[in-house]
């Protein structure tokens, strides 16, 4: 009963979240960024290695962006800064369709957007979520940030139909007023922080903004583990997202067949998402964490072999993809139960930059490997070596701090 009143309680919180989510920077102009970058290098003298350096500024750049929109969210709200940034966001995206032939103004728009836009990352929609939903708040938060998920299956068909009918420069324009038009109502009507108070509630209230200090998090292990967790998962997650399509045309598929494996990806990103929520309620989180974060190793180990089976390359491409949906629902999860709330918005998006660093470090690690040697194979390697070591740390946290240590650290 008390996980079916937070969804009457919170659910129009919770479809504003998830179409905030799914029309977030750090969803849309990631996931339709590869089919951008065929079409302007077709269109420019640029090469794809200098395109594809668009999104590492945008992954990077949250480096600096996450915990400042993560300080402003526990000051002002994350209603505010969402509804500050959406139009900011569908403005940056929309000035790429008038730049020129310098790539210069290329970086200058990625870098602005990622300053401007940074209200949208994952931050600000998981904290209002966080506040609704206790309980069932694992359930919630996969739910939220499923919106990511189907972002990732409907964004690129989407955005190839229209540079197909009005080129990659007006489709910047129409893609910025479709994200504008779907989440600015939402946001509105819709996403809000819990506000009423009542004597059964009004206990939960409380109770859900205990939590520690952002000083204190940082002297214990928990934030550190997680950490270098996220690095190394992201990292692997991230290399073999990117690469995933020439890692299957180097093994002999053409690039359709390469393509339609790799679909399977943004599906299973939906699937994990969901599925890492509902397991997050019931067992520990660090154990589900392990589970997730550690399962690429299985990836690489099929795709550093030799096989080319439809069952097994479908296999690796859909660990992938459940291993990509389980990194942001995790970080969101795990930073809530162990910190709290009472500054969850600055200990998530410091959390969010080690995410970042391994994110956004990975594609240029791989392509540049690749570029001297030849292969992934080391790489491959090395994400076996990495996807156990984040396994570890997960599994080294430790116990949920009960709710007198949580009082204590106020």
């Amino acid at each position: 009963m008390d996980k079916l009143n937070e969804f009457k309680l919170g659910y129009k919180a919770l479809i504003g979240a998830m179409i905030g989510a799914g029309c977030g920077l750090a969803s849309i102009s990631f996931y339709t960024h590869g089919v951008f970058v065929t079409a302007i290098s077709q269109d420019t003298d640029w090469s794809r290695g200098q395109i594809q350096m668009g999104v590492s500024i945008m992954i990077l750049m949250a480096i600096v962006t996450a915990p400042i929109v993560g300080s402003l969210v526990d000051r002002f709200g994350a209603r505010i800064v969402a509804l500050l940034s959406i139009p900011l966001y569908g403005l940056s995206m929309s000035s790429f369709a008038l730049i020129g032939d310098d790539i210069n103004h290329y970086y200058v728009v990625w870098t602005i957007m990622s300053i401007i836009a940074a209200g949208t990352l994952p931050v600000t929609w998981t904290r209002v979520v966080n506040q609704w939903f206790d309980n069932s708040r694992g359930i919630a938060l996969g739910l939220t940030l499923a919106g990511t998920g189907i972002a990732a299956t409907f964004g690129p068909t989407y955005v190839t139909s229209l540079i197909q009918d009005f080129g990659w420069k007006k489709a910047y324009l129409f893609l910025a007023l479709t994200i504008s038009f779907l989440s600015m109502p939402a946001v509105f009507f819709l996403f809000k922080e819990p506000v009423t108070r009542n004597t059964n509630c009004e206990n939960n209230t409380v109770k859900k903004q205990l939590g520690v200090t952002f000083r204190n998090a940082l002297q214990g292990h928990q934030f550190w583990f997680m950490g270098v967790a996220l690095i190394f998962a992201a990292g692997g997650i991230s290399g073999l997202i990117t690469n995933s399509v020439p890692m299957l045309i180097d093994k002999g598929f053409t690039l359709s067949e390469a393509a339609s494996y790799a679909g399977l990806i943004g599906v299973s990103v939906i699937v994990g998402r969901l599925v890492v929520g509902f397991l997050l309620d019931y067992f520990w989180a660090p154990m589900i964490a392990a589970i997730f974060l550690s399962s690429p190793l299985i990836a690489a180990i099929i795709l550093v072999g030799n096989s080319d089976s439809n069952l097994i390359i479908s296999l690796s491409m859909i660990i992938i993809g459940l291993a990509a949906g389980a990194e942001l629902d995790l970080l969101a999860f795990l930073a809530s139960r162990y910190f709290g709330l009472k500054e969850y918005g600055k200990l998530y998006g410091s959390l969010y930059v080690f995410f970042s660093i391994g994110a956004g470090l990975a594609p240029a690690l791989f392509g540049r490997y690749f570029d001297i040697n030849g292969d992934y194979d080391l790489l491959l390697y090395l994400i076996i070596i990495a996807s156990i070591i984040s396994g570890l740390l997960m599994l080294r946290l430790g116990p949920y701090p009960s709710s007198k240590n949580t009082e204590q650290n106020v």
